[in-house]
């Protein structure tokens, strides 16, 4: 894969991540106060207890805490949402 190539893939991932985490944000703000906190917790701990079948207990760590890391990103993707950020600024994808 070129650079070229990984870059476009970077951005489209990150593209659909922004999408999804606007309108996870939107569904959020419709719900009672303290959704998103209660679901994001149980997101993050649900993460750290994941296994992955055919991985070796390192290896299965080694993800779930990657999946982790992803949903905290994420999830501090929609906290920015939910505080306002509409003026058409996009955290960053790094």
């Amino acid at each position: 894969m070129s650079e070229v190539e990984i870059i476009q893939d970077e951005m489209r991932l990150f593209a659909l991540e922004t999408v999804v985490c606007q309108l996870w944000a939107m569904t959020f703000a419709q719900l009672p106060s303290g959704a998103f906190e209660k679901t994001r917790s149980a997101w993050l701990e649900g993460a750290r207890q994941k296994t992955f079948a055919g991985a070796d207990a390192a290896t299965s760590d080694l993800f779930s805490a990657e999946l982790e890391g992803a949903l905290e990103r994420l999830s501090g993707m929609m906290d920015l949402t939910f505080k306002g950020l509409g003026n058409n600024q996009l955290p960053s994808p790094l």
